[in-house]
């Protein structure tokens, strides 16, 4: 019912967006008068090449179940190549017939696509509204990267991934092939690299950061043949979509250092992990180790047509090449300032092996480090700043940034989330990523080549959550890297509910619903916080109950009032949050406590990673998750972070209690020390105690304090230590919940 009442407001609402039912939305979209009536669609194999013909035509009828016939006469669906446009443009038209006007096969491709999201619109009666359609992407790298060396999917899954890819306009397929935990791609020169690197006797149960750590007794294996690398290829490109091989090195190599232990620094024969992180063990800079490399990329160069080769680069400690004589032989003799040096001396040999066969090197950000090599192109995900740089040295950059473009975050707080590496990666969020960084001048946004998302699959076990973790957030990113002039959030969102998630259940994709969970208002009074839930599905009643285990269930109002209570005791108000479609469920629990609301100062201001409703998360009466869904948590990468509290009229407290997490696999570290301060006005600080140690996640500090301000400065750690994940890099704070203690 609800889709015939919004097909009918698009027949009166004209060049409105909210009612265009494509995704990414074109660049003009308009409506005319009239509807075409459509009993079966028929193509002129003359205008439209083969495999554009019978993907169409399959797509269609699968779909929707309408025929699709060849003909050379009576065409319904008439296609036109023209001049004068850019390689990507297309014009679409539902007139008397359908009409799509092409530059190039890819735009054609594009064409084609509009129209099968457009015929999800078609009413009972076989009519489709009539529209002109002119567009053109923006970027031409849109891509989707998968990550099968953690875990496996199998070709017929791939070419699914792909399908979906292809009704979204990405184009560009990036096949994470090799890691420490799995080789995936026959190499025939080297046929230990699947026979030993391709299985592992056992993966990690949980997540990486549990302690102790549990593993399953199940062997993992898995591999491509190269007859199955070649058919995913032909796949990909009958759908416009280029396939981006990723060859790992030289961090990242165990499951190869698995099968080949002689190209290591150390020539220690080890397993495959089955845990996930970085390890100290990469390919040793000799002679050997580029000739072996060079063989592999020679069969990979081989098979993928496409102009770039990921070869990685990021994470590779260089602890065993400190300690290698044949690494410090090879620094001294030509040169190098350090091992990053060593990094850039070995990444500019792959890349001039790579040159010579007309290919082009991709690595991560790290290759930056020590030198970019002459002909290597740049894909930045810790954060802007490598794209920035490799940008302004003029090499070719793809923006990936951990905090818009990793799918293998969370996506919301709900408890039916599936475990995930960490993080808080929403639907809203995603919208925002705009490839091209605010910082970076027009002279080189020419070489900001576009962006992607990427799908690392450590805690994504099989397809299902695989479709769940990309969709729909896939959707938010196609708009973001197709057009630079795109809708409001809201308008995208409205688009969606009311098109894509009836054409996702269409296509029988699991799809993530946490669009659904209401959004939370916080606003402060003078007793305590007025919180409000709003749906994003208009009128959409919100229905709240308190629940206690002694009294039954109350019916509360929304907004409601999370009171200040005047003493501190274990009190506990406990929300139970529903719609009244049936969409959503949950149950909040928040502890009340006389900090509840209270005015909060945060210097400096939190990471926009993490930044949820700011200074009043931590003072809203709801402690963080752990294992933790980042949107409870205030994230920090500072060495230094101040809160001054005032304490308003509260005469007296008996301490105070934080909330810390620590999630090293995830490069969140407990501080090293806090230190509280005391004020009559807020002006001057008088020092109660310094630099208490912390070491538990909830710290605590009990000492009487009778000033109205209170300063909290929290002191993290400088560096990760060397052996853990991420060593000598910045590791994060999270702090949660500030409590007041009062005892009487």
């Amino acid at each position: 019912m609800r889709n015939k009442i919004l097909f009918f407001s698009i027949l009166l609402i004209q060049n409105v967006f909210g009612q265009n039912p494509i995704i990414p939305a074109p660049t003009q979209f308009d409506y005319t008068s009239g509807v075409l009536k459509i009993q079966n669609l028929v193509i002129d194999t003359n205008t439209l090449s083969p495999e554009l013909a019978h993907y169409f035509k399959k797509t269609i009828e699968d779909l929707y179940h309408l025929p699709v016939v060849y003909s050379e006469t009576n065409t319904t669906i008439n296609f036109k190549q023209i001049q004068n446009k850019n390689e990507g443009y297309y014009e679409l038209e539902v007139d008397s017939i359908i009409r799509i006007s092409y530059t190039s096969k890819a735009s054609c491709f594009s064409g084609l696509v509009s129209l099968i999201q457009l015929l999800n619109t078609i009413n009972s009666n076989n009519e489709l509204r009539k529209c002109k359609i002119s567009d053109a992407p923006k970027f031409d790298w849109r891509g989707l990267h998968l990550d099968v060396s953690r875990h496996f999917f199998s070709v017929d899954e791939v070419k699914r991934f792909i399908d979906l890819m292809a009704l979204y306009k990405f184009n560009k397929f990036h096949w994470h092939l090799t890691d420490d935990q799995g080789w995936r791609i026959e190499i025939k020169k080297y046929p230990l690299l699947t026979e030993v690197g391709g299985t592992r006797d056992s993966t990690i149960v949980g997540h990486y950061s549990k302690n102790p750590r549990e593993y399953d007794i199940n062997e993992y294996s898995g591999f491509y043949t190269q007859e199955d690398i070649k058919e995913v290829i032909k796949y990909a490109m009958d759908r416009q979509i280029d396939v981006v091989p990723e060859i790992e090195m030289p961090g990242h190599s165990r499951a190869a250092l698995s099968a080949y232990p002689n190209l290591s620094c150390t020539k220690e024969v080890m397993p495959v992990p089955g845990v996930w992180g970085v390890f100290n063990e990469v390919y040793c800079s000799k002679p050997e180790t580029l000739q072996f490399l060079k063989d592999i990329l020679n069969e990979v160069v081989a098979l993928f047509p496409y102009e770039y080769i990921h070869i990685g680069g990021d994470e590779a400690p260089k602890y065993n090449w400190k300690k290698c004589s044949n690494c410090q032989q090879l620094i001294q003799d030509k040169g190098l300032i350090d091992e990053h040096g060593l990094q850039s001396y070995f990444i500019t040999q792959i890349d001039e092996f790579v040159s010579s066969k007309g290919k082009r090197i991709i690595g991560w950000d790290e290759i930056l480090e020590g030198g970019l090599s002459p002909n290597a192109a740049v894909m930045s995900w810790r954060g802007e700043q490598g794209g920035i740089e490799a940008a302004q040295l003029k090499h070719p950059v793809v923006m990936t940034p951990t905090t818009y473009c990793y799918f293998d975050y969370y996506q919301s707080s709900h408890p039916s989330e599936p475990l995930a590496i960490g993080g808080f990666l929403p639907l809203n969020k995603v919208y925002q990523f705009n490839p091209i960084p605010k910082e970076l001048s027009q002279e080189f946004h020419q070489y900001i080549l576009g962006g992607q998302a990427n799908l690392w699959t450590e805690y994504i076990i099989d397809f299902d959550q695989l479709m769940y973790m990309t969709y729909p957030r896939a959707l938010a990113l196609s708009q973001s890297v197709w057009s630079m002039n795109k809708p409001e959030y809201e308008v995208f969102e409205t688009n969606y509910l009311d098109f894509h998630e009836a054409f996702l259940t269409k296509l029988n994709v699991n799809y993530s619903k946490a669009i659904h969970q209401p959004t939370e208002k916080i606003e402060r009074t003078p007793d305590g916080l007025k919180i409000q839930y709003q749906s994003v599905i208009p009128n959409n009643e919100i229905q709240l109950k308190s629940c206690d285990p002694i009294h039954e269930m109350k019916v509360k109002v929304n907004p409601f009032l999370i009171d200040r209570p005047e003493f501190s005791k274990d009190v506990w108000e406990c929300i139970e949050l529903s719609i009244k479609d049936n969409s959503y469920k949950n149950t909040y629990n928040y502890k009340l406590h006389p900090g509840i609301g209270l005015p909060i100062t945060i210097s400096p201001a939190p990471h926009k990673k993490f930044n949820n409703n700011g200074s009043l998360n931590l003072v809203d009466g709801v402690k963080g998750v752990r294992p933790w869904k980042g949107s409870q948590w205030l994230g920090f990468t500072e060495k230094e972070v101040t809160l001054e509290i005032d304490l308003l009229s509260i005469e007296k407290i008996d301490g105070v209690s934080i909330g810390f997490l620590k999630d090293e696999g995830s490069w969140i570290y407990l501080p090293e020390a806090v230190s509280i301060y005391t004020s009559k006005k807020g002006v001057k600080w008088k020092l109660l105690q310094m630099d208490c140690k912390v070491d538990f996640e909830d710290f605590t500090f009990h000492k009487r304090i009778n000033k109205r301000y209170m300063k909290l400065v929290i002191t993290a750690m400088d560096r990760i230590p060397e052996g853990k994940d991420g060593q000598g890099n910045i590791p994060w704070t999270f702090i949660d919940e500030v409590e007041l203690i009062i005892t009487e």
